[in-house]
């Protein structure tokens, strides 16, 4: 399985908490009712989100099924 789901156990309990989060905002109709606040909410969740992935994954370490390679290269 580890060669199917690239990526760390917190990454994907990120995600399941981020469509958990997106679903009860939407049945509450935040985006609608509150917007201005949903923006703010949603835009400081981003950087959180991208903060955390970021905090947990090592610069050597493969996030993608493919190795990157650098423009220069190749």
């Amino acid at each position: 399985m580890r060669q199917i789901f690239l990526g760390k156990p917190v990454h994907w309990a990120i995600i399941v908490l981020l469509v958990l989060g997106g679903w009860l905002t939407g049945r509450a109709r935040l985006h609608v009712i509150e917007f201005n606040t949903f923006v703010i909410c949603l835009l400081a969740v981003t950087v959180l989100v991208i903060l955390a992935v970021l905090a947990t994954t090592r610069p050597d370490e493969q996030v993608t099924r493919d190795p990157v390679e650098p423009e220069g290269e190749g």
